[in-house]
C-alpha cells in the first residue's frame, strides 16, 4: 500500500477544513483588474454578500485534491455530495482505491477508515476539538459551496472598493488593523473579510481571523463555471493556520451536478473496530 494511502487518517481533517474547504499557489489565480472598480452603495454590496453562491437543493462534484500539512504533501481524489442544510458527504480514493468515507451532519461525524478497517462516529464539535479551530457544519458547507463564510443577516458589513475588488468587513475594514494588533476583545474575536468579482460580485477571497488564538482560515475562489445557468468555481484553494499547524488543500473540480437524487453510504461490518 501506498504511504499516501497510509496516511489517511489525515485526509479527512485536511479535507474538511478546505474541503470541505487552499492557497499556497497550488491554483491559478484570475487576473485582477487593472483599475479600481465602480463605487457601489454598502446597501448594494451587503446585499450581494448574502446572496452570492449556488442555489441549491443537492450539490455533487468530483475533485482532485493536492494537500499539504505541515510540509507533508498527499495527493486524492475525492467524490463530494451535499444536501443542503444537512449532510456533507465524502469517498476519499488514493491512486483509483476507496480509502475512507466521511459523513457530517449538523450534529454527528462519521469517518471510515477502509485500510486500517476502522471507524468513528461522534458530534460534530470534535473536529473543532480535533483543529483547535471553531467551526461547525455551516463552516463546511459554506467553504465548499463558495458562500460567505459566518455571514450575518443582522450584521451590517463595511465596505468599500479595493485595488481590484470589493472588500467586504466586520468590524469597519478601517478598523481591522487596529483590531488585529489589540487582540481579541469581548466586541470583536473574529474578523470576517470577503473580496467580491467587480463583473459578477461572486466571492474571489475570504479571510477569517480569530484573535483570541492567532488561527486564521484563507480560501479562494477561480475559474468560475457556468453550471445549469450559475456560476461556480472549478477551483478552489484553502489555508488553515493555527499555533501549532499549517493545512492547505486545493481542489480542482469536475462533473458538477445541481438537484440530484444522492444517496450517502455508510457501511460498518464486523470486521471494522470503533475507535474514539
Amino acid at each position: 500500500m501506498s504511504s499516501a494511502a497510509n496516511r489517511v487518517g489525515l485526509l479527512p481533517i485536511i479535507l474538511i477544513f478546505s474541503i470541505s474547504m487552499s492557497l499556497l499557489g497550488c491554483a491559478s489565480k484570475k487576473k485582477l483588474h487593472p483599475d479600481t472598480p465602480e463605487k457601489k452603495s454598502q446597501t448594494y454590496l451587503n446585499e450581494k454578500l448574502r446572496t452570492t453562491g449556488i442555489n441549491y437543493s443537492t450539490l455533487a462534484f468530483r475533485a482532485t485534491v493536492k494537500s499539504e500539512l505541515n510540509g507533508e504533501k498527499t495527493n486524492c481524489k475525492a467524490s463530494v455530495r451535499i444536501r443542503k442544510d444537512s449532510a456533507i458527504w465524502m469517498l476519499i480514493s488514493v491512486v483509483g482505491k476507496p480509502v475512507a468515507t466521511l459523513i457530517v451532519s449538523r450534529d454527528t461525524v462519521k469517518f471510515q477508515n477502509k485500510i486500517k478497517k476502522e471507524y468513528f462516529i461522534g458530534r460534530t464539535d470534535y473536529l473543532s476539538r480535533l483543529a483547535g479551530v471553531d467551526i461547525g457544519y455551516d463552516f463546511f458547507q459554506q467553504i465548499l459551496t463558495a458562500k460567505a463564510i459566518g455571514y450575518k443577516t443582522e450584521e451590517n458589513y463595511d465596505s468599500h472598493a479595493d485595488t481590484s475588488s470589493y472588500l467586504l468587513c466586520a468590524p469597519a475594514c478601517r478598523k481591522i488593523k487596529k483590531a488585529i494588533e489589540a487582540g481579541a476583545s469581548d466586541k470583536h474575536s473574529r474578523l470576517y473579510r470577503y473580496w467580491l468579482d467587480p463583473d459578477n460580485c461572486a466571492i474571489n477571497k475570504q479571510i477569517v481571523n480569530n484573535l483570541s488564538d492567532s488561527t486564521s482560515i484563507t480560501s479562494e475562489y477561480s475559474q468560475y463555471l457556468d453550471v445549469e445557468g450559475q456560476r461556480f468555481p472549478k477551483k478552489q484553494d484553502i489555508l488553515i493556520t493555527s499555533k501549532s499547524d499549517t493545512v492547505a488543500v486545493g481542489l480542482t473540480l469536475t462533473k458538477i451536478k445541481l438537484n440530484e437524487n444522492q444517496s450517502y453510504p455508510f457501511r460498518i461490518t464486523e470486521k471494522y473496530s470503533r475507535i474514539d
